[in-house]
């Protein structure tokens, strides 16, 4: 089965402080969690009205929810986490910026960058692979590498 690959919760961070707005099925949320377990809305609710409130953890970002969300600047505790591939369409339609995925050898990739403002071209550099060469596993890492990159140093 195929299924959509989303940005990390530090990228989603990293997008929401750099102006991505737009409605995305997925977001990062705070995760509930009661002794080490997630628990549900219901879950949280009953130990409230026992008073074991003291004994609910809050975790920021630490879970990806499936309802659609909007990024906006008044909720500070949730992150839209777009596809990796609206987030390319976004860096390429907002920034000019031009994220292609070469793949060297059978399970090597290596993204570029190309920056259309001042026509240069950027290599992203990965960690030694399992094959060998300085590229990245699998092609949604190497996406998700490069988006991480433009957006800690291009915008």
């Amino acid at each position: 089965m195929i299924t959509e690959d989303y940005v990390s919760l530090e990228t989603a961070k990293l997008l929401k402080e750099k102006g991505f707005k737009g409605w995305c099925y997925k977001c990062y949320g705070t995760a509930v969690y009661h002794k080490g377990a997630p628990i549900s809305f219901d879950e949280e609710c009953e130990l409230k009205d026992e008073g074991l409130e003291c004994e609910i953890e809050y975790v920021e970002g630490g879970y990806l929810y499936d309802y659609s969300y909007y990024n906006s600047e008044k909720d500070t505790k949730v992150w839209a986490a777009p596809t990796l591939w609206v987030t390319m369409k976004w860096l390429r339609e907002k920034h000019n910026i031009h994220i292609m995925i070469d793949c060297i050898g059978s399970e090597n990739y290596l993204p570029t960058a190309q920056y259309t403002n001042n026509s240069k071209d950027i290599t992203i550099e990965g960690n030694e692979s399992k094959i060998g060469g300085n590229g990245f596993d699998s092609f949604e890492e190497a996406c998700e590498a490069a988006i991480k990159y433009c957006l800690e140093n291009l915008i």
